[in-house]
Protein backbone atom coordinates (compact mmCIF):
# COMPACT_ATOMS: atom_id res chain seq x y z
CA UNK A 1 0.00 0.00 0.00
CA UNK A 2 3.03 2.35 0.95
CA UNK A 3 4.56 1.70 -2.57
CA UNK A 4 1.52 2.36 -4.49
CA UNK A 5 0.96 5.41 -2.67
CA UNK A 6 4.32 6.71 -2.93
CA UNK A 7 3.59 5.90 -6.88
CA UNK A 8 1.30 8.22 -6.95
CA UNK A 9 2.94 11.02 -4.95
CA UNK A 10 5.50 11.04 -7.72
CA UNK A 11 3.14 11.29 -10.45
CA UNK A 12 0.79 14.14 -8.92
CA UNK A 13 4.18 15.70 -8.02
CA UNK A 14 5.47 15.06 -11.57
CA UNK A 15 1.98 16.19 -13.18
CA UNK A 16 2.45 19.85 -11.41
CA UNK A 17 6.07 19.73 -12.27
CA UNK A 18 4.90 19.53 -15.96
CA UNK A 19 1.86 22.00 -15.08
CA UNK A 20 4.10 24.56 -13.88
CA UNK A 21 6.24 24.52 -16.42
CA UNK A 22 3.79 24.49 -19.04
CA UNK A 23 2.58 28.03 -17.46
CA UNK A 24 6.10 29.41 -17.63
CA UNK A 25 5.68 33.06 -19.92
CA UNK A 26 8.84 32.36 -21.51
CA UNK A 27 8.57 31.73 -25.32
CA UNK A 28 6.52 28.40 -25.84
CA UNK A 29 6.17 28.65 -29.83
CA UNK A 30 7.40 24.89 -29.75
CA UNK A 31 6.36 21.51 -28.32
CA UNK A 32 10.49 21.33 -27.98
CA UNK A 33 10.49 24.31 -25.75
CA UNK A 34 8.04 23.04 -24.05
CA UNK A 35 9.19 19.37 -22.97
CA UNK A 36 12.68 21.10 -22.09
CA UNK A 37 10.87 23.34 -19.82
CA UNK A 38 9.12 20.19 -18.50
CA UNK A 39 12.18 18.00 -17.98
CA UNK A 40 13.95 20.76 -16.53
CA UNK A 41 11.51 21.06 -13.94
CA UNK A 42 11.58 17.48 -13.42
CA UNK A 43 14.89 16.81 -12.87
CA UNK A 44 14.82 17.43 -9.32
CA UNK A 45 12.56 14.83 -8.17
CA UNK A 46 12.98 12.12 -10.37
CA UNK A 47 14.76 9.10 -8.69
CA UNK A 48 17.69 7.00 -10.18
CA UNK A 49 15.23 3.90 -9.64
CA UNK A 50 12.08 4.75 -10.80
CA UNK A 51 9.08 1.98 -9.98
CA UNK A 52 5.74 2.69 -11.11
CA UNK A 53 5.27 -1.10 -11.91
CA UNK A 54 0.99 -2.28 -11.04
CA UNK A 55 -0.16 1.39 -11.77
CA UNK A 56 -2.60 3.05 -14.23
CA UNK A 57 -0.69 5.26 -16.31
CA UNK A 58 -2.57 7.62 -19.33
CA UNK A 59 -0.78 7.87 -22.24
CA UNK A 60 -0.20 11.95 -21.28
CA UNK A 61 1.47 10.44 -18.01
CA UNK A 62 3.96 8.67 -19.89
CA UNK A 63 4.31 11.89 -22.32
CA UNK A 64 5.38 13.70 -19.08
CA UNK A 65 7.29 10.91 -18.24
CA UNK A 66 9.06 10.78 -21.49
CA UNK A 67 9.93 14.50 -21.54
CA UNK A 68 11.73 14.03 -18.00
CA UNK A 69 13.98 11.56 -18.93
CA UNK A 70 15.19 13.04 -22.36
CA UNK A 71 16.66 15.48 -19.96
CA UNK A 72 17.67 13.32 -17.10
CA UNK A 73 21.32 11.04 -17.39
CA UNK A 74 20.96 9.42 -13.86
CA UNK A 75 17.75 7.29 -14.17
CA UNK A 76 19.40 3.69 -13.62
CA UNK A 77 16.17 1.52 -14.00
CA UNK A 78 12.58 2.40 -15.06
CA UNK A 79 9.20 -0.50 -13.90
CA UNK A 80 6.31 -0.31 -16.09
CA UNK A 81 5.60 -3.68 -15.04
CA UNK A 82 1.77 -4.41 -15.20
CA UNK A 83 0.76 -1.01 -16.11
CA UNK A 84 -1.89 -2.33 -19.14
CA UNK A 85 0.25 -0.23 -21.71
CA UNK A 86 -0.45 -0.12 -25.43
CA UNK A 87 1.27 0.90 -28.38
CA UNK A 88 0.24 4.57 -27.73
CA UNK A 89 1.84 4.21 -24.16
CA UNK A 90 5.13 2.42 -25.85
CA UNK A 91 5.19 5.56 -28.87
CA UNK A 92 5.11 7.91 -25.92
CA UNK A 93 7.46 6.31 -23.85
CA UNK A 94 10.27 5.72 -26.10
CA UNK A 95 11.85 9.22 -26.56
CA UNK A 96 12.44 9.36 -23.08
CA UNK A 97 14.88 6.08 -22.81
CA UNK A 98 17.68 7.31 -24.61
CA UNK A 99 19.72 7.38 -20.74
CA UNK A 100 17.10 4.49 -19.28
CA UNK A 101 20.04 1.29 -18.28
CA UNK A 102 17.77 -0.95 -17.35
CA UNK A 103 13.80 -0.92 -18.68
CA UNK A 104 11.29 -3.49 -17.05
CA UNK A 105 7.97 -4.06 -18.92
CA UNK A 106 6.41 -7.36 -17.54
CA UNK A 107 3.38 -8.62 -17.66
CA UNK A 108 1.96 -5.87 -20.27
CA UNK A 109 0.36 -7.75 -22.54
CA UNK A 110 -0.70 -4.99 -24.83
CA UNK A 111 2.65 -5.06 -25.96
CA UNK A 112 2.48 -7.38 -29.06
CA UNK A 113 3.59 -6.40 -32.61
CA UNK A 114 2.29 -2.69 -32.93
CA UNK A 115 3.48 -2.08 -29.38
CA UNK A 116 7.19 -3.57 -29.97
CA UNK A 117 7.44 -1.72 -33.47
CA UNK A 118 6.04 1.65 -31.80
CA UNK A 119 8.70 1.06 -29.40
CA UNK A 120 11.57 0.57 -31.77
CA UNK A 121 10.44 3.30 -33.94
CA UNK A 122 10.30 6.03 -31.02
CA UNK A 123 13.83 4.78 -29.90
CA UNK A 124 15.01 5.89 -33.65
CA UNK A 125 13.78 9.39 -32.66
CA UNK A 126 15.54 9.62 -29.57
CA UNK A 127 18.52 12.45 -29.94
CA UNK A 128 21.23 10.01 -27.94
CA UNK A 129 21.73 6.80 -28.67
CA UNK A 130 20.44 4.26 -26.17
CA UNK A 131 21.92 3.31 -23.11
CA UNK A 132 19.68 0.09 -22.54
CA UNK A 133 21.53 -2.66 -21.14
CA UNK A 134 18.23 -4.84 -19.76
CA UNK A 135 15.02 -5.36 -21.46
CA UNK A 136 12.25 -7.74 -19.39
CA UNK A 137 9.64 -8.19 -21.43
CA UNK A 138 8.32 -11.36 -19.91
CA UNK A 139 4.92 -12.19 -19.65
CA UNK A 140 3.90 -9.75 -22.06
CA UNK A 141 1.44 -12.20 -23.98
CA UNK A 142 3.98 -12.16 -27.00
CA UNK A 143 3.63 -15.11 -29.77
CA UNK A 144 5.37 -16.56 -32.60
CA UNK A 145 4.02 -13.63 -34.88
CA UNK A 146 5.38 -10.81 -32.63
CA UNK A 147 9.04 -12.45 -33.36
CA UNK A 148 10.71 -10.04 -36.17
CA UNK A 149 8.88 -7.02 -34.42
CA UNK A 150 11.34 -8.27 -31.11
CA UNK A 151 14.08 -8.27 -33.55
CA UNK A 152 13.42 -4.66 -34.53
CA UNK A 153 13.66 -3.47 -31.20
CA UNK A 154 16.69 -5.99 -30.01
CA UNK A 155 18.37 -3.96 -32.87
CA UNK A 156 17.62 -0.55 -31.66
CA UNK A 157 19.45 -0.85 -28.42
CA UNK A 158 23.28 -1.47 -29.47
CA UNK A 159 24.32 -1.66 -25.88
CA UNK A 160 22.02 -4.55 -24.77
CA UNK A 161 22.81 -6.95 -22.96
CA UNK A 162 20.16 -8.45 -20.89
CA UNK A 163 16.91 -9.90 -22.85
CA UNK A 164 14.10 -11.73 -20.54
CA UNK A 165 11.50 -13.03 -23.14
CA UNK A 166 10.27 -15.66 -20.36
CA UNK A 167 6.94 -16.50 -19.86
CA UNK A 168 5.59 -15.76 -23.58
CA UNK A 169 4.44 -18.28 -26.27
CA UNK A 170 7.22 -17.86 -28.71
CA UNK A 171 7.43 -21.41 -30.16
CA UNK A 172 10.04 -23.14 -31.58
CA UNK A 173 9.37 -21.30 -35.03
CA UNK A 174 9.41 -17.66 -33.65
CA UNK A 175 12.67 -18.72 -31.90
CA UNK A 176 14.01 -19.86 -34.88
CA UNK A 177 13.61 -16.86 -36.46
CA UNK A 178 14.67 -14.65 -33.65
CA UNK A 179 17.69 -16.69 -32.91
CA UNK A 180 19.27 -15.56 -36.46
CA UNK A 181 18.74 -11.82 -35.43
CA UNK A 182 20.48 -12.74 -31.42
CA UNK A 183 23.50 -14.55 -32.82
CA UNK A 184 24.82 -11.38 -34.00
CA UNK A 185 23.38 -9.04 -31.22
CA UNK A 186 25.38 -7.74 -28.08
CA UNK A 187 22.64 -9.86 -25.78
CA UNK A 188 25.03 -12.01 -23.37
CA UNK A 189 22.04 -12.82 -21.14
CA UNK A 190 18.92 -14.61 -22.76
CA UNK A 191 15.94 -15.85 -20.98
CA UNK A 192 13.24 -17.81 -22.83
CA UNK A 193 12.05 -19.86 -20.48
CA UNK A 194 8.50 -21.03 -20.63
CA UNK A 195 8.23 -20.27 -24.08
CA UNK A 196 6.66 -23.92 -25.13
CA UNK A 197 9.39 -24.77 -27.31
CA UNK A 198 9.03 -28.11 -28.25
CA UNK A 199 11.87 -30.71 -29.58
CA UNK A 200 12.46 -29.21 -32.70
CA UNK A 201 14.16 -26.23 -31.19
CA UNK A 202 16.90 -28.09 -29.69
CA UNK A 203 18.92 -27.95 -32.97
CA UNK A 204 18.06 -24.18 -33.28
CA UNK A 205 19.23 -23.33 -29.71
CA UNK A 206 22.56 -25.57 -30.12
CA UNK A 207 23.39 -23.58 -32.93
CA UNK A 208 23.01 -20.32 -31.42
CA UNK A 209 24.89 -20.92 -28.23
CA UNK A 210 27.76 -22.63 -30.92
CA UNK A 211 27.65 -19.42 -32.83
CA UNK A 212 27.01 -16.71 -30.49
CA UNK A 213 30.34 -15.67 -29.20
CA UNK A 214 29.63 -13.41 -26.47
CA UNK A 215 26.69 -15.63 -24.84
CA UNK A 216 26.85 -16.60 -21.15
CA UNK A 217 23.47 -16.91 -19.89
CA UNK A 218 20.88 -18.72 -20.93
CA UNK A 219 17.68 -20.36 -19.32
CA UNK A 220 15.10 -22.26 -21.58
CA UNK A 221 13.65 -24.31 -18.45
CA UNK A 222 9.59 -25.14 -18.57
CA UNK A 223 9.49 -26.05 -22.45
CA UNK A 224 8.64 -29.63 -23.63
CA UNK A 225 12.19 -30.26 -24.91
CA UNK A 226 12.70 -33.86 -24.55
CA UNK A 227 15.66 -35.79 -24.14
CA UNK A 228 17.13 -35.33 -28.01
CA UNK A 229 16.36 -31.18 -27.76
CA UNK A 230 18.70 -31.22 -24.69
CA UNK A 231 21.42 -33.60 -26.62
CA UNK A 232 21.29 -30.91 -29.52
CA UNK A 233 22.16 -28.02 -26.73
CA UNK A 234 25.10 -29.73 -25.13
CA UNK A 235 26.74 -30.48 -28.56
CA UNK A 236 26.38 -26.63 -29.46
CA UNK A 237 27.67 -25.99 -25.47
CA UNK A 238 30.69 -28.26 -26.26
CA UNK A 239 32.20 -25.95 -28.83
CA UNK A 240 31.15 -22.49 -26.76
CA UNK A 241 34.26 -20.83 -25.28
CA UNK A 242 31.40 -18.04 -23.49
CA UNK A 243 28.71 -20.16 -21.91
CA UNK A 244 28.82 -20.13 -18.40
CA UNK A 245 25.21 -21.12 -17.08
CA UNK A 246 22.22 -23.01 -18.66
CA UNK A 247 19.22 -23.61 -17.15
CA UNK A 248 17.65 -26.67 -18.35
CA UNK A 249 14.89 -27.44 -15.50
CA UNK A 250 11.91 -28.53 -16.09
CA UNK A 251 12.61 -29.75 -19.81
Amino acid sequence: QRSQLEKRAWIKLALSCTAEAAQQPANHSSSETRHFNVGKAMLAVIPATLDLSHSRQTVSDIQTLSAALEHSSHVFLLNLSECVLDARHFQALGAGLGYVKKLLLYGNIGLHEEGLSSLASAVKSCQVSSQLEMLNIRWCGLTEQDSSSIVQVVRVFPKLRDLGLGGNTLRTRGVNQLARSLIYSTAEKISLNNNNLDCEAGSVLGNLIFKKYNLTYLDVSDNPLLNSSVSDMLEGVKHSDSLEKLFLNNT
